[in-house]
């Protein structure tokens, strides 16, 4: 083959290369956070962080005669996150932010104020990114 010729298709290879890793560059997440479809997710995820917490506070003696629910009940502006261990009266635990407004962004944890409103304060963390409800604990955000 021609010398020219094979110059010319490393070249192309070259620039081939160049826009792929400039799309999988684009399209690679830049950290762990999920995006906002994976809601049903990230709830869920939250949930069992929250009922793994209660179970190595009561250790297995207690997990095994208690029971500790975690409910979502969603609302317009947010999801309230409800709590109840068996026998016991339900409680707020958090509200989750699913409409972005103010300085809240969708998913952001916040800590309830009442059992209808949330502290707006300032977020607790942010659902879709695991890594910050690590030190939420059962018993409230």
């Amino acid at each position: 083959m021609d010398t020219q010729l094979i110059n010319e298709i490393k070249n192309d290879i070259r620039a081939l290369q160049a826009k792929l890793d400039e799309i999988t560059q684009r399209n690679t997440p830049k950290s762990d956070v999920m995006a906002e479809h994976d809601l049903d997710i990230a709830l869920t995820m939250y949930a069992d962080h929250l009922i793994a917490n209660y179970r190595s506070w009561g250790g297995d003696e207690l997990a095994d005669r208690i029971t500790f629910d975690v409910t979502f009940d969603r609302g317009r502006k947010f999801i309230k996150v409800v709590t109840q261990s068996s026998g016991s009266q339900r409680s707020v635990h958090s509200f989750i932010c699913i409409q972005p407004h103010g300085k809240f962004q969708f998913g952001d944890i916040l800590k309830a104020a009442t059992w209808a409103q949330p502290a707006k304060n300032f977020a607790r963390g942010n659902v879709l990114d695991p890594k910050s409800y690590a030190h939420h604990r059962w018993t409230g955000a």
